[in-house]
C-alpha cells in the first residue's frame, strides 16, 4: 500500500510540474506604444529565452511564478512575474541614455541603432512639425548631416530639391522615399530648364508627391544615407532612401489632436535699385537724366499669409486601433494673384487576429492641391522681369491699375505697357491676370501589409502598395500677348500627366538565438514593381496664324491648328527583385551584417544582362563593452562596411520609340544605343568607416562617418555622327565615372541638466568633395563634356567637365591681358572671353546647430543653418545693371562713370567709363556674367520656436494644449549673394547656381496651437 501510495504521489508530483510549465504570450513596445522588434526576453535565472518578433510580440514556455526579464538597447530593463494573463510591457526609455536606440531601416524593420554597421540618422515627427512648411520636406535642413534641401523658387506647392552625400549620377540624383516600408513614386510632370523659359508657360515646377504629404502624419523619418544603409533596395536606393513612418493608432481610450499654424510672410534678399534716374522717352533701360522715383518694387509683393490646419483622431484596443487625420492648408503668396490650396485625409488601420498571429496593416493617404499662378523663373512669362525691369520715371501704378486698354480696331482690351512689350517684358499684371495659370495635383498613396507569425522565430510579411500622381496644368493667353509666346488671337494650352507605381513584396523574417551567445536574425525576399512615368496628353493651340480662331475663347474647338497638340507614351518601367539580409551578433558587442539584392528591369531588355546583383557588408564592434575604458565614456562603437549599388537606364533607350508628326509622318527616336554597344546600369563601389562615442554618462557624445563612393558606367548622350546606320541625332552610351568622397560628424551635448531647465544642443556637420572623374569619349572621339543646361545665347551654362566637380557653372569673361588690363577693342569696346569655368555651387561643408531650452513648462528651440563655401550667378543682377535700374548703376553715375583698368588697341591707359557704356558691355543676360558671380557662403536663423504647455486636464475637456510664436528663415547671419543661395530654380538637373528672376525667399513669422483632447 506505501509503495502504491509513493508511486501516486511521484505521479501527482510531476502532473503539477508539468501543468505549471507553460507557454507564455505577450508583447513588448516603448513609451509611445510602438512595437520594439528584437528585444530581449529571458527567465531569470535559466538559459530559456526569445527575441520578440516585428510586432513587438514573444511567446516563450516558463512556469508560473517565474520572472521573465525584458531588456532592449536604449530602455530601462523590466522584470514581470509570470502568471495567468497575457504580459505587455511598456519599456521606459533609459534615465542614462535618452538618445533615439531604436531607428526604422531597410524594408521597414526596426533596429537598434547600436548594431547598425552604416550611418542613419532619424528626425522625429515633431521636430518636423515644430515649425512647420507647407512642403514638410522642407523642414529637414539643417536637421540631418549629409542632406541637403534646396528650397523650390516655385513657393508652396513646389518641389524640392534633396541629395545625400552629393550629386552621383548624370541623370538622377533625387533620393528615394519609402513610406511605412512601400517605395514611392516621386516624379516631376515638369522641371524648368532654360536660361529664357519654355515658350509654353515658363519653367515650370510641375511639384512632387513627397511634397503634398502631411506633415501632421509623420511618426519619424529616417535618413538611410550610404550605399550599406540602402543597398537592400538596389537600383532604386542608388542615391539613398528617405524612410518616412506615418503614425499609427495607439491602444487605449480615444483621443483627438487639433494643430493649428498661421504665418506671416514677407520677401526677402530682394535686389536694390536706384532710385535717382529715369528712362529717356520710349526707351525700355533708364539711362536718362536724373529725375526722383519711388520704389515700385517692394510694393509689388503682399504680404503673404500661411494657414496650416490639422484634425487627428486615433485609439483603439489590444487587437485594433485606428488613426484618422484631416488637414488643409491655405496660402495667399507674396506674389499677386498667386493662390494655394491643399486637402489632405489619410486612415490607418491596424488588426490582430487569430490569437495574434495574423496582423493587419492598411493606410490610404490622399491629397488633392490647386495653385494659381505658381510663380515661375527666367524670362519668358515671368513678372518680375516687368517689375525689375520697369523703365523708371513712369508712373507704374498707372500700369498697374490700366494693365490693359480699349481697342477699337479690334473691338477688346490689349495689353498696356509704355514701351511695347517683348518677348521677356510684358507688363506684370497682364502676365497674372490675363496670362493665367491653375496647377491642379493629385496624390493616392496606399498600402496593405499582413505578417503571419508561424512559430517563435519564424514569420512572414506580405505588402502591397499602390501610389498614383495627376497633374493638370491650364494656361489662357489673351489677345495682345507677345507674338513670340501666343498667337495674335490668343493661345490655350491644357495639359494632363500621370505616374503611378504598383509595389508589392513578400519577406520572410528569422529571429532566434543560436546559444547563450550567438543571435542570427535574416530576411528574404522578393518584390515587384511595377511604374509608368508622365503618360501625358497636351492641347496647345500654339502661335502659328492667330493660335486661336476667335480671340480669347479658349476652347480646344477654337484651335487654328492642330500641330502643336500631342500625346507622350509614360516611361514604362518593371523590375524584379530577390534580396536577403542577415545579421550575426554576438553577446550584443560584435555585429556582422550581409545583404544582397538581384534585380531584373525591363529597361536593359536587348542588353548584354537583364539582370544585376548589388551586395554589402558591414561589421560593427561595441568597444566600450570589448575592454575596460575610463569611467568618462559611456559608450564606444566602431563601424565598417562595403556596398555596391547603382541606377538602371531609363525607359526606351533600349528600345527606342518613333513618333507620329503632322500628318500622320513617322518620325525616327532621338536618342538611342550606338550601334554595336549594350547599354549596363551604373554602379556605384562605396566604402564607410564610422565612429560614436559618448562621455560623461551620456551627456556629451559624437558620431563621425567618412566615406568614399565612385560610380561608374555613367550614362552619357551625345551627338551622332552623320551620317549614321541608324538616323538617331543622338547616341546613349556608358562612360566615365563621378567620386564623392567627404566626412559627417553629429555632436550632441546636455550643457545644464538642471530640476527645473535643461539645455541640449545638437550639431550636424558635413563636407562633401565632389570629382568627375571621367566622361569618356563621343561618338566623334572627342572628350565630353555633358551639357546639364545650354545657355546660348546667353551667357550662362551648366556642365558636367572631367576634372570638376559636379555641375560646373561656365559663363563668359571680361578679356584682359596677362597684367589684369581689360583689352578694348578698335571701337574702345570691352570684349569677353568664350564660355570658362566660372566655380561651382557645391558647398565646401555644411551645418546646422540646433539649441532646445527647457524651463518648467516653456520652451525654446534654435535651428541655425550654415552654408560654406561654393559660388553663384546672377543674371538678375547682370540684367538690371544693363537696364539701368540697379543701385550699382546709379551709384557709378553719382561717381560720374566706372573706374577701370584698361588699354585701348594703341596700349594706351583708359582709366574710367561711362556707367551706361560700361553696363551696358559687361551687363545683361549675354554679357560679361563672370563680373556677377558671388560666394554662396550664408548663415541664417532657419527656425525658432517659444512656447509653454498649458496643464488645462483638471478644469478642461483639453489634456493637453501648447502654445508656441514660431519663425522660419528669420534672418541672415551673413550672405554675400544678392538672392537667397538654398532656392533653387529647378529640382532637376541643370539649371543651379544661377538666379535668373527667381522669386525671392520669404520669412515667415507665426503662432502654433496644438489641442489634444
Amino acid at each position: 500500500m506505501k509503495k502504491i501510495i509513493l508511486i501516486f504521489m511521484i505521479l501527482f508530483s510531476a502532473q503539477v510540474s508539468l501543468a505549471q510549465m507553460k507557454t507564455i504570450k505577450g508583447s513588448v513596445t516603448d513609451g509611445s506604444g510602438s512595437p520594439l522588434p528584437g528585444a530581449n526576453v529571458n527567465v531569470l535565472g535559466e538559459k530559456n529565452g526569445t527575441v520578440t518578433d516585428l510586432d513587438g510580440s514573444f511567446s516563450i514556455k516558463a512556469e508560473k511564478g517565474r520572472t521573465l526579464v525584458i531588456s532592449y538597447i536604449g530602455f530601462d530593463q523590466q522584470n514581470v512575474v509570470v502568471g495567468d494573463e497575457v504580459i505587455k510591457v511598456r519599456l521606459k526609455e533609459s534615465s542614462e541614455n535618452k538618445l533615439n536606440e531604436v531607428v526604422v531601416t531597410s524594408l521597414g524593420i526596426k533596429k537598434s541603432k547600436k548594431s547598425l554597421t552604416y550611418s542613419a540618422q532619424e528626425v522625429k515627427g515633431d521636430e518636423v512639425t515644430r515649425v512647420k512648411d507647407a512642403n514638410l520636406v522642407n523642414s529637414l535642413s539643417g536637421k540631418v548631416a549629409g542632406l541637403t534641401v534646396e528650397k523650390s523658387a516655385s513657393g508652396a506647392g513646389g518641389s524640392v530639391k534633396v541629395t545625400i552625400r552629393g550629386n552621383t549620377s548624370a541623370t538622377n540624383n533625387q533620393p528615394l522615399y519609402v513610406i511605412d516600408g512601400i517605395p514611392m513614386l516621386n516624379t516631376s510632370s515638369s522641371q524648368g530648364n532654360q536660361v529664357f523659359g519654355d515658350t509654353a508657360g515658363g519653367n515650370r515646377d510641375g511639384g512632387d508627391a513627397i511634397s503634398m504629404m502631411n506633415p501632421d502624419d509623420i511618426e519619424s523619418i529616417t535618413v538611410l544615407k550610404g550605399a550599406s544603409a540602402a543597398a537592400l533596395y538596389g537600383s532604386q536606393g542608388a542615391n539613398g532612401v528617405i524612410l518616412v513612418t506615418t503614425k499609427r493608432g495607439k491602444e487605449g481610450k480615444v483621443t483627438a489632436n487639433y494643430n493649428s499654424s498661421v504665418f506671416v510672410d514677407n520677401v526677402v534678399s530682394l535686389p536694390e535699385f536706384q532710385t535717382s534716374y529715369a528712362a529717356e522717352a520710349g526707351a525700355t533701360t533708364s539711362w536718362g537724366a536724373a529725375k526722383k522715383s519711388p520704389n515700385h518694387v517692394k510694393d509689388f509683393y503682399n504680404t503673404g499669409m500661411t494657414y496650416i490646419n490639422s484634425v487627428s483622431i486615433n485609439g483603439g484596443t489590444d487587437k485594433m486601433t485606428t488613426s484618422l487625420t484631416y488637414a488643409n492648408t491655405k496660402v495667399d503668396g507674396v506674389m499677386p494673384t498667386n493662390e494655394f490650396k491643399k486637402n489632405n485625409i489619410a486612415l490607418r488601420q491596424s488588426i490582430k487576429m487569430f490569437d495574434d498571429r495574423v496582423t493587419v496593416d492598411a493606410s490610404l493617404s490622399y491629397a488633392e492641391q490647386k495653385i494659381n499662378n505658381k510663380p515661375v523663373n527666367a524670362l519668358y512669362f515671368n513678372p518680375l522681369t516687368g517689375v525689375y525691369l520697369f523703365p523708371r520715371g513712369n508712373d507704374f501704378d498707372t500700369y498697374k491699375n490700366n494693365y490693359e486698354v480699349f481697342d477699337p480696331a479690334r473691338n477688346l482690351m490689349v495689353q498696356n505697357w509704355p514701351t511695347g512689350t517683348s518677348d521677356i517684358i510684358q507688363n506684370p499684371f497682364w502676365i497674372q491676370n490675363r496670362n493665367r495659370s491653375i496647377d491642379k495635383n493629385q496624390s493616392l498613396i496606399s498600402s496593405a501589409a499582413i505578417t503571419y507569425k508561424a512559430n517563435d522565430w519564424l514569420s512572414f510579411k506580405t505588402r502591397g502598395g499602390y501610389n498614383k500622381l495627376n497633374n493638370s496644368f491650364d494656361k489662357r493667353m489673351y489677345a495682345s500677348t507677345n507674338l513670340t509666346l501666343s498667337g495674335a488671337n490668343g493661345r490655350y494650352i491644357y495639359s494632363d500627366s500621370e505616374s503611378s507605381q504598383l509595389y508589392a513584396d513578400l519577406i520572410a523574417t528569422i529571429s532566434t538565438k543560436i546559444n547563450a551567445d550567438f543571435s542570427f536574425n535574416a530576411n528574404i525576399g522578393t518584390s515587384l514593381t511595377k511604374s509608368t512615368i508622365n503618360d501625358a496628353i497636351t492641347s496647345d493651340s500654339g502661335t502659328t496664324k492667330g493660335g486661336l480662331v476667335y480671340a480669347n475663347w479658349f476652347n480646344t474647338g477654337n484651335f487654328d491648328s492642330a500641330g502643336k497638340n500631342n500625346q507622350i507614351v509614360g516611361a514604362k518601367k518593371e523590375v524584379q527583385s530577390v534580396f536577403a539580409s542577415a545579421t550575426f551578433d554576438y553577446k550584443e558587442i560584435l555585429f556582422l551584417d550581409v545583404t544582397g539584392r538581384n534585380d531584373w528591369s525591363s529597361t536593359l531588355v536587348n542588353t548584354d544582362n537583364l539582370g544585376f546583383f548589388y551586395p554589402s557588408v558591414g561589421l560593427t564592434g561595441i568597444l566600450s563593452e570589448m575592454v575596460s575604458l575610463p569611467e568618462t565614456i559611456s559608450f564606444a562603437k566602431f563601424r565598417a562596411s562595403y556596398a555596391q549599388v547603382g541606377n538602371d537606364v531609363g525607359a526606351y533607350l533600349t528600345t527606342p520609340l518613333n513618333t507620329v508628326g503632322n500628318g500622320g509622318q513617322l518620325g525616327i527616336p532621338q536618342v538611342g544605343p550606338s550601334p554595336g554597344s549594350s547599354l549596363k546600369p551604373e554602379k556605384q563601389n562605396s566604402y564607410e568607416l564610422g565612429t560614436e562615442w559618448r562621455f560623461f554618462n551620456n551627456r556629451l557624445g559624437f558620431d563621425f562617418t567618412y566615406y568614399q563612393n565612385e560610380t561608374k558606367n555613367q550614362l552619357i548622350q551625345a551627338p551622332a555622327p552623320i551620317p549614321n546606320t541608324t538616323g538617331y541625332a543622338n547616341y546613349a552610351f556608358n562612360a566615365g565615372s563621378i567620386q564623392n568622397k567627404g566626412l559627417e560628424i553629429t555632436l550632441f551635448a546636455k550643457p545644464v541638466v538642471l530640476d527645473n531647465f535643461s539645455w541640449d544642443l545638437g550639431l550636424n556637420f558635413a563636407s562633401n568633395k565632389n570629382t568627375v572623374l571621367d566622361l569618356g569619349a563621343g561618338a566623334q572621339g572627342a572628350v565630353n563634356t555633358v551639357i546639364l543646361t545650354n545657355g546660348d545665347p546667353n551667357s550662362y551654362r551648366y556642365v558636367l567637365e572631367v576634372g570638376k566637380p559636379f555641375g560646373e557653372i561656365q559663363g563668359k569673361n571680361i578679356l584682359r591681358n596677362d597684367k589684369g588690363q581689360i583689352v578694348l577693342d578698335a571701337d574702345g569696346r570691352i570684349q569677353k572671353t568664350e564660355f570658362v569655368d566660372l566655380g561651382s555651387s557645391n558647398p565646401d561643408f555644411m551645418l546646422g546647430f540646433s539649441n532646445m531650452f527647457k524651463y518648467k513648462k516653456a520652451f525654446l528651440n534654435v535651428l541655425v543653418n550654415g552654408r560654406f563655401g561654393g559660388h553663384v550667378m546672377s543674371m538678375t543682377e547682370a540684367m538690371l545693371d544693363f537696364y539701368g535700374v540697379s543701385k550699382a548703376s546709379g551709384d557709378a553715375r553719382d561717381a560720374g562713370g566706372v573706374s577701370i583698368n584698361a588699354i585701348d588697341i594703341n596700349g594706351n591707359a583708359v582709366t574710367t567709363m561711362s556707367a551706361k557704356e560700361y553696363y551696358n558691355q559687361v551687363g545683361d543676360r549675354s554679357g560679361a556674367t563672370g563680373e556677377y558671380m558671388y560666394k554662396a557662403t550664408n548663415i541664417k536663423l532657419g527656425e525658432i520656436s517659444l512656447g509653454y504647455s498649458f496643464d488645462f486636464s483638471k478644469s478642461t475637456i483639453f489634456n493637453t494644449v501648447n502654445l508656441s510664436v514660431v519663425g522660419k528663415n528669420l534672418f541672415f547671419f551673413y550672405k554675400d549673394a544678392p538672392f537667397d543661395p538654398n532656392v533653387t530654380l529647378s529640382t532637376g538637373e541643370g539649371l543651379q547656381g544661377v538666379d535668373i528672376f527667381g522669386a525671392p525667399s520669404t520669412r515667415s513669422i507665426g503662432v502654433n496651437l496644438n489641442l489634444t483632447f
